[in-house]
């Protein structure tokens, strides 16, 4: 007959057992930490980072008594950030799948420079679909600048391509593709597409046609990274359409206007129209010009994802979630049904 101690024991580690059964449920399958709390702590990762870059760029200019511009600023945040969580996403590639940085997107594979021309010429068109409406029916005039505007230039597009890779690295890198595996695809666009949307409330004259918007061209971005399971596309469409805007025709950037431009723009009309000091991304003239994109990312057959990225992000995960540490209870309730 079984020792009453030892059935306790088990009936004890049996509760033990299912308690941690369960759990894990919750937070693991497979043997690994579910995409979904992946994703979170993806999330916290780049608050951390977005936190630890103001203190530091905020204590350093403090400390050397510096007072710099407005884009000054945005290149040093731009920079220190990416590094930052360029870096927290390499070791949670490493940690959770086992596979390197290139498989959240950025990997140089064959066709990578193609796939930023692409996004180049996808960010222009749709730029100039909502601009030329504009222009055409009277609403915008553009002259040319008289002044140099070369070596100003030459730092802006710096810190456009800095900022557009560090957003597109933000909302459409590793905590976009972790909710894609959790809520699918679509709903992950529309997630990330809302944040992104609301990240960029607080800008200056901004208003509920621009969030809206804001929020819808991450769509394209969302669309471009899906067909071709790379960052580059939609990280050439993103930097093309800033710096076209604020550098090239002299339009508001979300809101902010650049210290210099080739053209010199005046644009009429009402702001619900062509997003008026917030630029055309805050007029529904550029809703339409970014569905018709949308579109095409959608459908267009010369864009697909490459045999290296398909091997990059879908190759089995080599990274196995740590085994739970065996308990004491559950020990002995293994040795007592041993015995029996």
């Amino acid at each position: 007959m079984a020792n009453p101690y030892y059935r306790r024991v088990h009936a004890g580690g049996a509760a033990v057992k299912q308690l941690m059964t369960s759990s894990e449920g919750i937070f693991i399958a497979d043997d690994r930490l579910r995409p979904i709390w992946r994703f979170f702590l993806s999330l916290i990762l780049v608050f951390a980072v977005l936190v630890m870059t103001s203190a530091v760029l905020g204590t350093t200019f403090r400390t050397a008594h510096v007072h710099p511009s407005l884009w000054v600023v945005a290149f040093w945040q731009s920079l220190v950030g990416l590094a930052g969580i360029l870096g927290g996403f390499k070791v949670m590639t490493a940690t959770f799948e086992g596979r390197p940085l290139g498989s959240m997107g950025l990997a140089f594979h064959p066709r990578w420079w193609k796939e930023l021309i692409h996004g180049l010429m996808a960010g222009a068109a749709m730029l100039f679909l909502a601009v030329i409406v504009e222009w055409a029916s009277g609403l915008a005039h553009f002259t040319l600048n008289s002044s140099s505007v070369w070596r100003p230039g030459l730092f802006t597009f710096v810190v456009f391509a800095l900022a557009a890779a560090n957003e597109e690295a933000t909302f459409r890198g590793y905590s976009f593709q972790r909710l894609a595996e959790s809520i699918t695809s679509a709903g992950a666009v529309a997630v990330m597409s809302t944040m992104f949307g609301l990240a960029h409330f607080l800008n200056p004259h901004r208003t509920w046609v621009s969030t809206l918007n804001t929020a819808l061209v991450g769509i394209p971005f969302c669309i471009a990274y899906l067909r071709t399971r790379s960052l580059w596309m939609p990280i050439g469409m993103h930097f093309i359409w800033n710096f076209l805007l604020g550098f090239f025709l002299g339009l508001p950037v979300s809101g902010i206007m650049l210290p210099a431009s080739i053209l010199v723009s005046k644009v009429k009309g009402p702001a619900w129209l062509t997003g008026g000091d917030y630029g055309p991304e805050g007029g529904l003239l550029a809703t339409a010009a970014i569905l018709i994109v949308a579109v095409y990312l959608l459908l267009g057959k010369s864009i697909y994802t490459t045999e290296e990225m398909k091997a990059l992000v879908f190759a089995p995960v080599k990274s196995k979630w740590p085994a739970p540490p065996t308990s004491i209870v559950a020990s002995l309730s293994e040795e007592q049904a041993n015995r029996d």
